[in-house]
């Protein structure tokens, strides 16, 4: 319980019981042992807990697959250099991709991230959802593509532009993940910035980012697997209040008929990936290299001369100083040349054409229409639900305690 709470220092009681049994294989009652660690140790994270105002808001889905929403998380990018993108689908709040680099401005890696998860699933959905940013261009067009490649009369673009934090599902899930999963990593990396600490890192310094990169991205991202697991198998208590497919996520979106639910995917054949890939992926662009190619072979000799060890909690900070140290002995030595040294600080400090900004400003000019208009008519699969007359628009509530194991989301659909 101790090493666990150091990681997830914010974690409820259910979210505690999945921990030991996913990390720890050890199936702990709740009833017993949890809850009694709790109350002796942490009581007043129970209080807190029980006492948070939830912020509940409105969003269209008619059903599984009719929308994919997707958005950045910057709190870590200008403090470590680490930066997060997620992708989920709102109506059955599976968790599609949660992802972390060195880079989620590049239209090149989002649109990765998007055609990855198209490839693996063998489907699109209607329509893909984001903040008109500049990181979105691509996805936008790859989508779109995808879906006239399919369907030569379908006109406009088939992604949707929200703006003013209305992509409200994918601004609930970085609220779960900025409680329940970055405190403690947050927590281990603030030693390696703060002022008088043994430990050196600068994100703005090109061999200790490279270092901390090659370190910490590998071992984040495992941890983002597992949590992404997690989140989409853990099943919401059910709320008597709302009408919800109720259920694990993973079971909803791809069962959705057991729920009484549509789905609304757009099959796609390989080849047609392949031809989205073609035209909006340049597979050697630096952007999608976690490191320099020639610091990632340094990189590899001298992490295997070390014995391959586990990155952890523990051990993160260690590897880090021993690795950095190694690679200035070698620099200093003369074993790595300094015009290898110049390239990995030039590929570093690059500033190539990479944000593709001048597609955002066109598609942004257009000034495109929601795919859909909250004052027409409901959506096919939607029913209208408002006070006594009846009157509104057709909605879907989310609180940000989505995904807590503890608490539902209210949907209304047919």
């Amino acid at each position: 319980m101790v090493e666990l709470r150091k990681m997830f220092p914010n974690a409820g009681v259910k979210e505690m019981v999945s921990h030991l049994f996913y990390r720890k294989q050890k199936k702990v009652p709740r009833c017993v042992i949890i809850q009694d660690y709790f109350r002796t140790f942490e009581p007043e994270l129970i209080q807190a807990r029980m006492g948070r105002n939830l912020k509940r808001k409105q969003f269209w889905a008619a059903g599984v697959n009719v929308l994919w929403c997707m958005d950045q998380h910057d709190k870590w990018k200008y403090k470590f250099g680490l930066c997060f993108h997620v992708g989920v689908d709102p109506f059955s709040g599976y968790l599609l991709w949660l992802r972390v680099w060195w880079n989620n401005s590049n239209p090149l890696v989002v649109c990765r991230y998007y055609l990855d998860t198209v490839k693996s699933l063998g489907y699109v959905p209607l329509l893909t959802q984001s903040d008109p940013g500049t990181e979105n261009t691509r996805v936008a067009n790859a989508q779109s593509y995808m879906r006239q490649l399919l369907d030569p009369l379908l006109d406009g673009i088939q992604h949707v532009w929200k703006r003013n934090k209305m992509n409200i599902k994918a601004e609930i899930e970085w609220s779960l993940f900025r409680r329940k999963w970055s405190p403690g990593f947050e927590n281990l990396f603030d030693e390696g910035i703060m002022e008088g600490n043994l430990i050196r890192y600068d994100k703005s310094n090109p061999l200790q980012a490279l270092v901390f990169r090659f370190l910490s991205i590998p071992w984040l991202q495992g941890e983002l697997d597992h949590y992404r697991h997690r989140v989409n198998n853990t099943r919401k208590r059910k709320n008597a209040h709302k009408l919800t497919p109720h259920g694990r996520a993973e079971d909803i979106h791809f069962r959705p008929n057991d729920f009484d639910a549509r789905d609304f995917k757009i099959p796609v054949p390989p080849q047609c990936i392949q031809q989205a890939e073609d035209a909006f992926i340049e597979p050697g662009h630096r952007v999608l290299r976690l490191v320099p190619e020639s610091f990632q072979q340094v990189a590899d000799a001298i992490f295997e001369a070390m014995g391959s060890p586990e990155v952890s909690m523990g051990t993160f900070w260690d590897l880090y100083l021993e690795m950095l140290e190694q690679v200035e002995v070698g620099i200093e030595t003369g074993a790595i040349p300094l015009e290898v040294v110049q390239a990995w600080s030039d590929e570093f400090t690059g500033t190539a054409q990479e944000d593709d900004e001048a597609a955002v400003e066109a598609v942004e000019e257009a000034d495109l229409p929601d795919a859909f208009n909250p004052e027409g008519p409901a959506p096919e699969g939607f029913i209208e639900r408002s006070g006594a007359a009846g009157e509104g628009p057709p909605m879907a509530e989310f609180t940000d305690d989505e995904g807590d194991a503890e608490e539902g989301e209210e949907w209304v659909v047919r």
